[in-house]
């Protein structure tokens, strides 16, 4: 399970970049899935949850997660340095 913390702001943000790439996040809880991989999600008391509960056999969890986290994390710092501008 990955947890960030993340502000309403940046969930709004994250959201819009999330449906840019073909994956719907609608409202503070629900699910996310592409290309074979499907996880639930919550963003609550300013954290971010996600549990991948499908997923190709091929594909370990820890990768998926762990690709997920760094892209979280990317686009958090990317909406962070563009907001000091």
């Amino acid at each position: 399970m990955i947890s960030i913390p993340i502000t309403d702001a940046q969930f709004v943000s994250l959201a819009a970049r999330l449906r840019t790439n073909g994956i719907e996040m609608l409202g503070d809880t629900g699910t996310l899935t592409k290309d074979g991989v499907t996880a639930q999600y919550t963003h609550a008391n300013g954290n971010l949850t996600v549990e991948i509960t499908d997923r190709p056999f091929y594909y370990p969890v820890s990768l998926i997660e762990a690709k997920l986290q760094s892209w979280l994390e990317q686009s958090l710092s990317y909406d962070a340095s563009k907001a000091s501008l």
